[in-house]
């Protein structure tokens, strides 16, 4: 375990505090990814932020490909499953496509979870205008809440080190227990 492994003792805030440097969603050594953080609001358990695509995400001239919206509603929505701590692979994703997405305009990514259960999640996601509210995409998501066995195996080959992984997951269930408990609540 390294230095900056070591020290970790909070629950992530971006997915870089967990995932590896060449992840097409966020890793900054990956020349073809977003490079985007995916930054967790621990008050109201989502992942949102700002984003802008630019002319290598284009489909039609001067829009976003559609499947680079997909991509990214994936990633937030898949991050966001970690942040409240649950270790998942998508199971189905659902994208409706609203309106066509410009190209190099700041974008609003928003990702919730909508139910959590032993062993599958459901989660929405949007992807708007921060200037009008327009809405380009929406999305949602069933995923798998993977064993521990089934991640291990998976990411025996992560330059990360399990141990600082399934401790960085223990500071998220913890986290995301607080936050179910604090949002039923407000019910």
């Amino acid at each position: 375990m390294n230095e900056e492994e070591s020290i970790h003792h909070k629950p992530s805030s971006t997915s870089q505090d967990w995932h590896h440097l060449n992840c097409f969603g966020c890793g900054p050594e990956n020349k073809l990814g977003f490079h985007a953080d995916f930054p967790f609001d621990p008050e109201t358990g989502e992942v949102r932020f700002r984003f802008a695509f630019d002319r290598s995400y284009e489909g039609a001239p001067g829009f976003v490909h559609g499947g680079m919206l997909a991509a990214l509603l994936d990633e937030a929505q898949g991050v966001t499953c970690f942040h409240a701590g649950h270790f998942v692979m998508t199971d189905q994703l659902f994208v409706k496509y609203d309106k066509a997405c410009p190209l190099a305009e700041e974008v609003e990514c928003r990702a919730w979870i909508t139910i959590a259960k032993s062993r599958r999640l459901y989660t929405k996601a949007t992807i708007s205008s921060p200037l009008t509210g327009e809405i380009y995409a929406t999305s949602k998501a069933r995923w798998y809440n993977m064993k521990e066995k089934i991640y291990t195996r998976m990411f025996h080959r992560s330059p990360l080190k399990m141990e600082h992984l399934k401790h960085i997951l223990e500071l998220n269930k913890k986290r995301g227990k607080e936050l179910r408990k604090k949002l039923r609540t407000k019910m």
